[in-house]
Order: structure tokens, then sequence, then C-alpha cells
């Protein structure tokens, strides 16, 4: 099986198990499935649009316009669940904010600063910035708490050490990602073979999150 494959079958087990296991998932662990199901989709579309050339910039097959909705589509549910795992420390009238403003930021990105066929660099690292202090912020909630007796029984503490593997370790990729494709196409691909390997450890650790609900 290619290392492909591979990445696809680590994106859709989560997928499955989280739908199978629905009715056992409370509303934290469900707004991280409706977060799974929209990158699944995501990944579905890119992987059409890839094969059938439906968007062209310059003559060449061209997904970033999908980034620019990705991005904005990642932090709005990812916001929403850790406004929800985070609401005993952080205000959620202040998550609403935050969350509207990243997103507003974006469209003027979009529309004015940036076209809409280019890498969004800065606004993807700073949304990983972000997510990034939100998993650090619910350990914070988990160790001062203390009442979780068996960590690895808890299926949130797997989704959040995904989140903080998987976007602190591609906050400097997005960042330099535009330079990277600059210098050399050839070594850009290989570079995606590091990403695919993180995104792929990201899935295998929600599946384990979500088939440990309610057991």
């Amino acid at each position: 099986m290619s290392f492909i494959m591979y990445n696809w079958v680590s994106i859709l087990i989560p997928f499955f198990i989280g739908i199978y296991r629905y009715k056992h998932l409370d509303k934290s662990l469900r707004l991280f499935l409706y977060f799974v199901i929209y990158g699944t989709a995501n990944e579905i579309v890119s992987r059409i649009v890839i094969q059938y050339g439906l968007i062209t910039y310059d003559g060449e097959t061209n997904t970033q316009p999908l980034s620019h909705l990705y991005l904005m589509l990642e932090f709005l549910l990812l916001g929403f669940f850790y406004s929800h795992v985070l609401k005993d420390i952080i205000n959620k009238r202040l998550m609403i904010i935050l969350i509207i403003s990243f997103e507003v930021y974006c469209i003027i990105n979009t529309l004015f600063l940036q076209s809409v066929f280019l890498y969004p660099a800065v606004p993807l690292a700073l949304s990983r910035i972000f997510l990034v202090g939100f998993s650090l912020l619910f350990f914070y909630k988990i160790m001062t708490e203390a009442r979780i007796l068996k960590l690895w029984k808890e299926p949130l503490i797997f989704l959040n050490l995904a989140v903080l593997i998987y976007y602190s370790g591609i906050l400097f990729y997005s960042l330099l990602f535009n330079l990277i494709l600059d210098y050399s196409r050839e070594f850009a691909k290989i570079t995606n073979y590091y990403y695919a390997g993180l995104n792929t450890l990201f899935y295998v650790l929600v599946a384990i999150g979500f088939w440990k609900s309610d057991r």
C-alpha cells in the first residue's frame, strides 16, 4: 500500500468511527466530529480538483482557493470546540469575538490583501498559533483541576494532543511554504511528505479519541 493510501486510510478511519459512535459522543466530541467531517469532504474535493484540473492558475492546477475556505471553516469549527471545553477559564463571549475577528481578517485578506490563488501563509500561521495556545490552555486546565485519574481513558486528551502535535508541527511549514515553493518545486513536493505524516498522526489520535468515547 502506498504512502498516499495510508494517509487516506488514516483520514477515513476517524470519520467512520465518529459516525458509528455518534450517539456516544458528548457535545464537545460532536463539535470535533463536525470538523473531521468537513476535513474529509475537503480532502475529497481537493483530490477531484487535482484529478480533473477544475481550478487553474497560470496554466497549472491550483487548489489554494480551497485552502482559503478551509482555513476559515477550520478555525470556526475548532474555535467553537475550544469555546466549549475551555468555558471554565475563558469567557465564551471573548472566544466568540476572537473567532469573528479572525474570520473577518481572513475575508479582508482574501478580497484585498492576497490573491485567492496564493497560499495564505500568514493567516494560516496565525490560526495555528491560536489553536496551539488553546490546546496548551486545555492541558493547563486538566492539570490544575486534577479531576481525571486515568488520562489515557479520556477522549478529549487524545483530541487535544492531536491538535497540539499537528498544529505546532506545521506552524513553520505554513510560514515558509511560499518561500519553499519559490526555491524549488521538487523540494516542496518532498516537504509534502512531512505534512502528510503529521496529518496521518493527527487523524490516528482523533480516531482513538472517538473510539474511547463512553468506554
